[in-house]
């Protein structure tokens, strides 16, 4: 009898640890925001805030800075969840820009195709989440063309979307960017927030397209 009763403790104590196993290995760990992301993110918006107001700091100088920070912290895998990568981008993207024989490029483009990558890789994962609240707020997809077409116009001269614009030197407007039609169409610009082709030309004077 006694052989029995040990027995069928010994059982409930290993169901319990089973359970218990169950419950642990089905409990979803939450990742924090990088708060050095956020910190740098916020700071971002405020110096540029700041210079719309006054014309007074030199954004370089804290731009440079926190790009070399989220390039230490991407290498560290410390660049995790979608805010993180959406906060990344953002800072990437304020890379300077320059005139080289009167076209419009950067001094490191890829920063931008990074952010494309950063924010692409946040969207999927929000829509995974079924985030749709987030992704509405932030105009998410629309950033997303955004980065991209950024990285197209400073590295190729032109856009797929039709979300940049450019100053002309000579006329004094500013003129959409060059839009490369072959590359989407408007229901893909439809999923990205973006207007149709149509739409844009209509409201907007468009540079023409250089050889590529």
């Amino acid at each position: 009898m006694r052989n029995v009763a040990a027995i069928f403790f010994s059982l409930l104590f290993f169901l319990f640890l089973g359970g218990c196993s169950f419950e642990m290995n089905n409990t979803e760990i939450k990742i924090e925001d990088n708060a050095l992301i956020e910190q740098m993110y916020k700071k971002d918006i405020e110096i540029r805030e700041l210079d719309a107001k006054t014309d007074t700091v030199n954004l370089e100088e804290y731009d440079k800075k926190h790009r070399e920070q989220i390039f230490r912290l991407l290498s560290e895998n410390k660049v995790v969840t979608p805010k993180d990568k959406l906060r990344a981008a953002w800072i990437l993207q304020h890379t300077v820009a320059r005139i080289c024989d009167g076209e419009l490029t950067s001094l490191s483009p890829e920063n931008f195709l990074l952010a494309y990558s950063l924010s692409s890789s946040a969207l999927a994962t929000l829509e995974k989440n079924n985030d749709t609240a987030l992704i509405r707020k932030q105009y998410i997809p629309r950033i997303v063309a955004l980065n991209y077409d950024r990285y197209l116009l400073f590295t190729f001269g032109y856009q797929k979307f039709g979300t940049q614009f450019v100053f002309d030197d000579q006329t004094g407007e500013t003129l959409l960017a060059p839009i490369d039609t072959t590359l989407t169409s408007d229901e893909e610009r439809k999923k990205y927030n973006v207007e149709p082709l149509p739409v844009l030309l209509k409201q907007y004077k468009m540079k023409p397209i250089g050889k590529k």
